[in-house]
């Protein structure tokens, strides 16, 4: 027989009605475990499955959750990525990818609001996409991770930026640096994500008077890329050839920088020590070694799929922010 069954054609193999088989896959406790029996042994003989749509319809679910990750580009999107399909996985849902560089446009919004997802994650956000965000709620249950967008309307998962940029400060003064520099990055619209805004204010914040000195350079990178931070790496040094430590608000800018240092003759971690943020699995390479801050991507990403399914379940539920801690991972980019 084709597997291609209806549950009326296993109520009529079984002797029961369709409502008892509906009963039966719901696991309903109204149905005698000896009628209960029979029908599951047709099940299982003629292999049936219930379709996804039939599903859908009786509990209103997809078992569909939607990410909108910012550019692959970034190797931390990838993990990230691959972090989250797998835990939803793990949950029963399948995972569908959403890509957006910066705000999401109207098609976008109207798009992830009437689409048939049980909820959606946002790893890419930034603080002008608050009204298109709540647009999305209106619909159907979000939470961020990563990001935050200055305001409590939405459930918050990230790591504690602001520590992580003041921990590399701190470790830079213990250690006697006397010429610090900072290279961050805007996305290619011109916005900066809260992410990096908390590391920046974490590390000025805590170099203290040096911060407002002529010993504290900084420089902007125009993007989140690896040549962008060769560039801005190659600009500062031509200005302060005596820098001698940077920090880089993500990893594969600081990996651009670590070129561009070794190129204009710069000894690491002899004469200038590096330190990158989120530790992308390039950074542990061999070949570059970066230190770097780590975030606890994998906590993270179980908090965020907990979160949503309970969201999931109570939508009345008050959003909350939860904000977990990081480490310094040091490696060969500074002694």
């Amino acid at each position: 027989m084709s597997k291609r069954l209806t549950s009326i054609d296993i109520a009529r193999l079984a002797g029961v009605s369709q409502t008892t088989v509906s009963r039966v896959l719901q696991d309903l406790p109204s149905v005698k475990p000896e009628t209960k029996a029979r029908v599951l042994k047709v099940i299982q003989d003629q292999e049936y499955s219930p379709s996804a749509a039939a599903r859908q319809m009786k509990t209103r679910r997809s078992g569909t959750v939607a990410v909108v990750v910012a550019s692959l580009s970034n190797p931390l999107y990838p993990l990230l990525l691959q972090l989250l399909v797998e835990r939803l996985a793990s949950r029963g849902f399948r995972t569908t990818v959403w890509e957006v560089d910066g705000t999401m446009d109207e098609a976008t919004v109207r798009a992830l609001a009437e689409s048939a997802t049980d909820g959606v994650i946002f790893a890419a956000a930034l603080d002008e996409s608050r009204e298109m965000l709540s647009r999305v709620a209106a619909e159907k249950p979000i939470i961020l991770i990563n990001r935050s967008v200055g305001t409590d309307l939405f459930d918050t998962i990230v790591s504690d930026n602001y520590a992580g940029g003041r921990r590399v400060a701190e470790y830079f003064l213990s250690a006697g640096r006397a010429c610090i520099g900072l290279i961050s990055a805007t996305s290619s619209r011109g916005s900066k994500a809260s992410t990096i805004r908390e590391r920046e204010r974490g590390f000025v914040e805590g170099l203290g008077d040096l911060s407002r000195s002529s010993a504290f350079v900084r420089a902007d990178a125009t993007d989140f890329g690896y040549e962008y931070g060769m560039r801005a790496m190659q600009t500062l040094l031509a200005e302060r050839p005596e820098l001698d430590a940077v920090f880089c608000t993500n990893d594969i800018v600081a990996i651009g920088v670590l070129d561009a240092a070794k190129r204009m003759g710069k000894q690491v971690p002899g004469n200038l020590w590096i330190v990158g943020y989120d530790d992308i699995p390039m950074s542990r390479w061999d070949c570059i070694g970066l230190s770097t801050v780590q975030q606890p991507l994998p906590a993270m990403v179980e908090q965020v799929v907990d979160r949503l399914e309970r969201r999931m379940a109570t939508p009345g539920l008050a959003p909350h922010t939860f904000v977990l801690p990081n480490d310094l991972v040091l490696r060969r980019t500074t002694s």
